[in-house]
């Protein structure tokens, strides 16, 4: 990467500031992520403001430092990638593995490009994400993936209500225990697995939290009623 970097025209400096290289005992400039799949993080100008890194380990994490520009907050991943699918109606799916945000946009595409995956790497969904998200999409709509242990779906559930101010319908659909929507994705017919799950969401007004987690309140998935009759 710092090789790269330098051919774009990024001084050493630069790239040290922003955690990106270091100095080895013997001079040399060194990646210090080069064991790391690095993803870009954007502001709502899709300039590249930071990185996100995933290890071995399979898990996301900002390797960014917080500086002026650079607020793990008011950054997204995969908005720039995902842009064309946004811009034609997709319906954003927020997950939090990039593995399981490219899962969803394959499954999009071969569904007549239904929905657009955007991760948040484990660092949640603020609200000015939110707004950022809502200005880059096109459509009204947008699905929350809850997954992983209770305590990591409740995290996830909590999402909702920032996204109801921006986005007309929000809905949520839980993956099985144990399960990941990339998982799914692998299997035969995968990308019509995702979609059958993404289509099963359920509108925010049939969840319900207590003290043991977010439940669905109703048996029966029901949309916002139509407007009546006028007068």
């Amino acid at each position: 990467m710092v090789d790269h970097l330098r051919r774009e025209g990024f001084g050493y400096a630069t790239l040290a500031k922003a955690g990106l290289m270091a100095w080895n005992e013997v001079g040399d400039a060194v990646d210090r992520h080069r064991d790391r799949l690095m993803l870009v993080a954007r502001d709502r100008r899709l300039a590249a403001v930071g990185f996100v890194g995933i290890g071995p380990d399979g898990v996301a994490r900002s390797v960014s430092p917080v500086t002026v520009v650079h607020r793990p907050a008011n950054v997204l991943v995969g908005v720039e990638e995902q842009r064309e699918l946004l811009a034609s109606g997709a319906h954003p799916v927020i997950v939090d593995a990039p593995v399981d945000a490219i899962a969803v946009s394959n499954a999009g595409r071969a569904a007549g490009w239904r929905w657009a995956g955007i991760p948040v790497c484990g660092g949640g969904l603020s609200t000015a994400q939110a707004k950022m998200l809502r200005e880059f999409s096109t459509s009204d709509k947008v699905v929350v993936v809850l997954g992983g242990s209770q305590a990591e779906r409740n995290q996830t559930a909590g999402y909702l209500l920032d996204l109801a101010f921006f986005f007309d319908r929000v809905r949520a659909v839980e993956v099985p225990p144990g399960e990941s929507l990339a998982g799914i994705a692998q299997r035969d017919l995968g990308a019509e697995r995702v979609n059958e799950l993404l289509l099963s969401s359920r509108p925010l007004m049939t969840y319900r939290a207590t003290g043991r987690g977010v439940f669905p309140a109703r048996g029966t998935d029901v949309e916002p009623p139509l407007p009546g009759p006028s007068l």
